[in-house]
């Protein structure tokens, strides 16, 4: 008798042990993504981003494919080989590209004033979308603009603008959502120079009133404080995230949940629900290790939840 009962035990155990090994990892409310360079991507980092249940990315580092003359680098025969390469990575690992973040600095800037300068820009992200757009991304991410001169920001608008229309136009050609993301900005200069455009909600909204409609807002809650009010604010128009926790004054980056920012995300998470956010949240920020996201998403989503019980209570 005290034979089969250790056996029994046995069979519990090794039960268990074998539906922990091969549980799967339990489903956020929201698909959790994760900005990667794409020189690194690799099948090992994908499989092990795909087993904790990360399932989407955001391609960074595309300024790297250009020469400083803004000119691809490589040629056509390089490009087909090194798309294949990356498709099959991912087709492989089942992680999904679900948003490029195109390049930005003070050369490849939407919102040049000099007019050739300006085309000279779109064209090259013309050719990019052309190239990446064998990766199936279905938001394609732009900065405003980079540092501007002083007294610049209405003619600077009007010139993002017609780059803005001529992009879309392309994006949608390849059956992608265009996306333009709010910029820091405490205060209006720093130094010699003003801060990018789209600073504020206000500047924000003035010049997506601009926009075509169907131009989408990405959030970068780093970036602003209080990053709810923006939320809410654009509603269906908010297409994507770049979840990181900041204080709005600097480009901190800090993971959520090391608790070094000063975002609220029970009132981000609300501002999510209140707009029916589908997206997913990608996160743009600092980690030693891809469990940490999860994990930290994870946290906040528990929160939150409690966060909602507890108001209701009180309303009861």
């Amino acid at each position: 008798m005290r034979t089969f009962k250790l056996f029994l035990v046995f069979i519990t155990l090794f039960t268990m042990s074998l539906s922990l090994l091969f549980a799967e990892v339990r489903p956020s409310s929201m698909p959790i993504g994760y900005s990667v360079n794409i020189q690194a991507i690799t099948k090992e980092k994908m499989l092990y981003a795909k087993s904790l249940g990360i399932r989407y990315i955001e391609l960074s580092n595309i300024g790297s494919l250009l020469n400083k003359d803004l000119s691809l680098k490589y040629d056509q025969d390089y490009w087909k080989v090194k798309i294949d390469s990356l498709k099959t990575i991912l087709d492989a690992t089942g992680v999904k590209v679900w948003s490029i973040h195109m390049p930005f600095s003070q050369k490849i800037d939407l919102s040049q004033i000099t007019e050739s300068q300006r085309t000279a820009v779109v064209q090259t992200h013309i050719e990019l979308i052309k190239v990446l757009s064998a990766l199936k991304p279905q938001i394609i991410l732009f900065h405003p603009s980079y540092y501007l001169g002083n007294n610049e920001r209405e003619l600077r608008i009007s010139q993002l603008v017609k780059s803005v229309i001529e992009l879309n136009t392309e994006t949608r050609r390849h059956n992608m959502q265009m996306v333009v993301e709010n910029m820091l900005g405490p205060q209006l200069t720093v130094g010699e120079r003003e801060r990018p455009l789209m600073r504020t909600i206000a500047e924000c909204e003035t010049v997506f009133s601009l926009f075509p409609d169907d131009v989408g807002l990405a959030v970068d809650m780093c970036h602003i404080m209080n990053s709810e009010l923006l939320i809410e604010r654009f509603g269906s128009r908010v297409k994507t995230l770049h979840v990181s926790d900041g204080d709005g004054l600097s480009e901190a980056h800090y993971l959520p949940c090391n608790k070094l920012g000063k975002n609220n995300w029970n009132l981000i998470f609300a501002a999510l629900e209140k707009i029916n956010y589908t997206g997913v949240f990608m996160y743009e920020c600092k980690y030693t290790d891809e469990k940490e996201l999860k994990d930290c998403y994870d946290f906040l989503e528990a929160d939150y939840n409690n966060y909602k019980l507890n108001n209701k209570r009180i309303e009861l």
